[in-house]
């Protein structure tokens, strides 16, 4: 059985970010070489998830990927996996921490950052729905929210996949999986409180007409 506790989950310190990257709870919509040129004099640390989890000076990295089809309308499925704080909400977003894996050969550990985020990205997405992995990706900014035990340790980098095949049966952890066009979010069926915070959050870095 695999220990996620001791899984090593890529960190900075909390200190070390733009005060603006932390709103209470927000998004920060972002162009990702202005997200990189900040990351390039802050160090990269990897943290045993056991203390990262009850750790707030420092926040894991998660790539958080909204998925949207050719017909304009988003993924959603229902919380379940190695989370259980999430458990009964539906969420919006693909999102894994990132992993010693994912990084590449650097002499220098800061300039490790965009292969850590993209890569951590990719294996997220062949991890839990192998069959859309290919597409067109695009960053879209930044999400955090300080009010839950959640929150406080994470920070969200968001990017939105549009999958080339978006039929393919998606994994185990996305079932009840459907997609969802931009009218029903918010109605009456689909009520946004309905929604974990992180997908409310990066629904404000799209567009009305659900355009980044």
């Amino acid at each position: 059985m695999i220990d996620h506790h001791a899984e090593k989950v890529l960190c900075a310190r909390s200190s070390d970010l733009p005060p603006a990257w932390l709103p209470r709870a927000g998004a920060v919509p972002m162009d990702e070489s202005v997200l990189f040129a900040e990351l390039a004099s802050i160090p990269p640390h990897w943290l045993t998830r056991r203390q990262a989890e009850v750790d707030p000076s420092f926040k894991q990295w998660i790539p958080y990927v909204l998925l949207r089809n050719h017909r304009d309308e988003l993924a959603a499925y229902p919380r379940q996996g190695n989370e259980a704080r999430l458990h009964g909400l539906w969420s919006l977003g693909l999102g894994g921490h990132v992993n010693p894996v994912d990084s590449t050969p650097s002499p220098d550990a800061r300039m490790q950052w965009p292969a850590l985020l993209w890569n951590g990205l990719r294996r997220e997405l062949m991890e839990e729905y192998p069959g859309a992995a290919e597409g067109r990706t695009r960053f879209l900014g930044l999400i955090h929210e300080s009010q839950s035990a959640v929150g406080r340790v994470h920070l969200g980098a968001v990017f939105l996949h549009q999958p080339f095949d978006s039929v393919a049966k998606p994994g185990a952890e996305l079932e009840g999986m459907l997609w969802l066009s931009s009218s029903e979010l918010g109605g009456s069926e689909w009520r946004l409180e309905r929604f974990e915070l992180w997908s409310r959050l990066a629904l404000q870095l799209l567009t009305p007409e659900g355009n980044p």
